[in-house]
This record gives structure tokens, sequence and C-alpha cells, in this order.
């Protein structure tokens, strides 16, 4: 089967920036295996030049957005539907609900090219977050902006793929409030991990404590290290690690000065861009998993967790409570709720027997998670696509 995946591919696989690049990236890299697959990644100011590369043996198509804003990706869809026609793809798999992945749906709609759509969370619920805590004019037009587009999106979809029930709840939600008019199907198929996690070995130390989450508002690090002072205040022999990608330098930023403000900096470090080598030995040397994010759709990087053998403490928003059961592979609290997200901690560390029960379900659990059962999910349901 030929088929073109339309979504943002990593610029360094070693360095994959976020979700959906995680996303795209290993679903190709399994689908490859037996398919001849394509990706067109989506135009980057990044690059200077439109380009194809091959990495780790998939094509990857690559376009120069000509433009600082984001919109003006638009005037790059006439090389997208060249390509297209071009290549006649059995099945086009789109990715996100962004104004660009809208305008290829409709593009591959109209010429009657099959096409399924994986929605990777819920794009307005993030601009509605940065609009309440930052009420200005650009804020609201973003949030929506973005709402319209992804109810507009959700409204002429007859089937996607969503990560979670979280999502396809909130879809539900949408028709009976009137914001969208009609329910597309939704497949619940989460999002697959790499490989390199179920092969990790324990060699976790002692009081060692892992976050991994983009540098970003939304991942609630601010309120995590208000939960490590309390933490450490217990036990000053902890220490933390604090990874991912720099999203935000003002809020990294604001990060260091609370640390060094609250006298943490010989207990919490922050490796903003690590390799994915190196990430990957901290995933072994860690002994329990902790992430206070505010929204998340899956949330990949508890399914890394789990692969890793690591117990886990989150919060139980968006779709993570489809993913930590509280009390059977970690601990949920109420995002912001500072003192209880300790506790949780505490008890982790503190009880050998809970944290020795809890990393072995996570470990047997997190196989669902594989990319050849995800893939598998997923070719049965082109297949299905192309039957009708």
């Amino acid at each position: 089967m030929k088929i073109i995946q339309i979504g943002s591919f990593p610029l360094n696989s070693a360095q994959i920036k976020g979700g959906v690049e995680a996303s795209v990236y290993g679903l190709a890299l399994e689908q490859n295996k037996n398919h001849k697959v394509i990706v067109l990644d989506y135009p980057r100011q990044e690059i200077s030049n439109d380009k194809t590369e091959t990495i780790d043996g998939i094509i990857v198509r690559r376009f120069k957005n000509t433009r600082k804003s984001n919109t003006a990706a638009l005037l790059r869809i006439p090389k997208y539907s060249d390509i297209i026609q071009n290549e006649k793809p059995e099945i086009c798999h789109l990715h996100t609900s962004s104004l660009f992945a809208f305008a290829i749906y409709i593009y591959l709609k109209i010429n009657k090219i099959p096409t399924i759509i994986t929605i990777h969370g819920l794009a307005h619920i993030e601009k509605q977050n940065t609009w309440r805590k930052n009420r200005n004019i650009k804020n609201l037009g973003k949030y929506l902006f973005q709402s319209f587009i992804e109810f507009l999106l959700l409204s002429n979809t007859k089937q996607i793929i969503v990560d979670t029930e979280y999502v396809s709840e909130a879809i539900k939600t949408y028709k009976k409030q009137g914001k969208i008019f009609k329910v597309p199907d939704c497949h619940v198929i989460p999002q697959g991990i790499s490989s390199h996690f179920f092969a990790l070995k324990d060699r976790s130390i002692k009081n060692r404590i892992l976050s991994v989450g983009s540098i970003s508002q939304r991942k609630g690090h601010l309120q995590l290290i208000e939960s490590l002072d309390i933490v450490i205040q217990k036990n000053p022999d902890i220490k933390v690690d604090i990874v991912g990608v720099l999203s935000e330098k003002h809020y990294y930023n604001s990060l260091i000065e609370l640390i060094e403000a609250k006298k943490l900096h010989k207990q919490i470090y922050i490796h903003p861009n690590l390799s994915f080598e190196k990430v990957l030995s901290m995933y072994e040397e860690a002994e329990i998993f902790v992430l206070h994010s505010e929204e998340e759709s899956q949330g990949i990087v508890f399914c890394e967790a789990m692969a890793a053998g690591k117990p886990i403490v989150a919060t139980n928003v968006g779709g993570v409570p489809y993913i930590i059961k509280n009390g059977r592979n970690g601990f949920l609290s109420n995002f912001g709720d500072i003192a209880n997200f300790a506790s949780s901690i505490i008890k982790i560390l503190e009880n050998e027997t809970v944290r020795s029960e809890i990393a072995t379900k996570n470990k047997s659990e997190s196989l669902i998670y594989s990319w050849d059962i995800i893939e598998s999910r997923i070719l049965n349901l082109y297949n299905s696509i192309l039957k009708t």
C-alpha cells in the first residue's frame, strides 16, 4: 500500500519536539516496514528551501513557509496537491486540527482521495487556557480562531482517530452544545511509543525523580517545583531532573528564578533540549516519574514511563486518567493541588512495596503502546475506509 502521511515530522529524530512529531515519526517508521510511505512535513520557517530527504528509510518531503505567519503555509497547498496527484496514494493520513490541515482535508475530500485524520488532542483548549491566564485581544483572537477551525473540521469529517476516550467524549459534548453540527466516527487508537523504551533496564537510583515535558507553561513545572519543595523539606537527598524541549524561554527563566529563590539549585536541575539517548538513560536511572501538567490528551511521556517500569505521579486532567489509573499504576492529583501532589510523591518514595508493584504493572501494561500493535489497528482502519 502507498501511504502519504501529512504532519510535522522531526528535523532531527534524535531530538523530537512534542507528541505530534513523535507520533508521525513512529507511525511512519512502523508502516515503512511493509508499505511505501511518503511523509509531507508541514511548512516550516526553520528551513531555507524545499527539499526531499530519506530519514531512517522514510521519504520525507519538506517545504519552506515563505512568510513568518503560520497562515502563510496555505500558500504551499498547490505544491502538496501536485505531489499527491503525482504519487496517487491509496490513502492519506492527516495529523492535527490546524487551519492548514483543514485546508488540505478539503482538497482531499473534493478530489475523493481516501483520507483519515488523527486529532492529537483539542488544540482550542490549549488556546483557551492561554487566554484565561493572559486575557488580551491577541490571545482571545487565537482561541476563537482555533475553536472555529477545530469545530469546522470536526463537523465536516466522517471519521477521525483520537488518542483517548477523553477526546471522543468531548466531541460528543460539543454536538450537544451546538458547537458542531455532527459527530464524526471516533476511533480511539492511542499514540505509540518508541521500542527503545521497552528495552530499558532498571538502573534506578534511590530518590532520583524525573519529569519529562516541553518547557512550557502548559506542563505545570512551576507547580511541580512548589510540590517538590515540600518533598525536599522532608527528604533533602532527592535529586530531580526536569527534561524537555525549550518552548518558552520566559517560562524557563521563571523556573530558574523559583529554584534559586527556594534554594533548590542543588536538588532540582533543568535540562533543555537533551538528546534522545540521554533522556533514555535518565528514564533508567529515575526511581519515579512526575509531571504536573495542566492539559494532556494522552501524554506520551506517561506511556514511556510505564514502559520504563516507573511509578507515576500526575494530574487528573484531560486524557491522563485514561492512561494512569489512580492507585494502580500511579497517583493522580488535581492540577494546582500542590500538597496532595507532594504527598503522592512521598508515598511512593517511602514505600518500596508500592513502588515495586506499580513498576511491575506499568512494565507489562505498557505493551499496548507498542507501535506494531498501534500500526496494525490503523492499517485495519485504512482497509475499512478503502472498502467503503
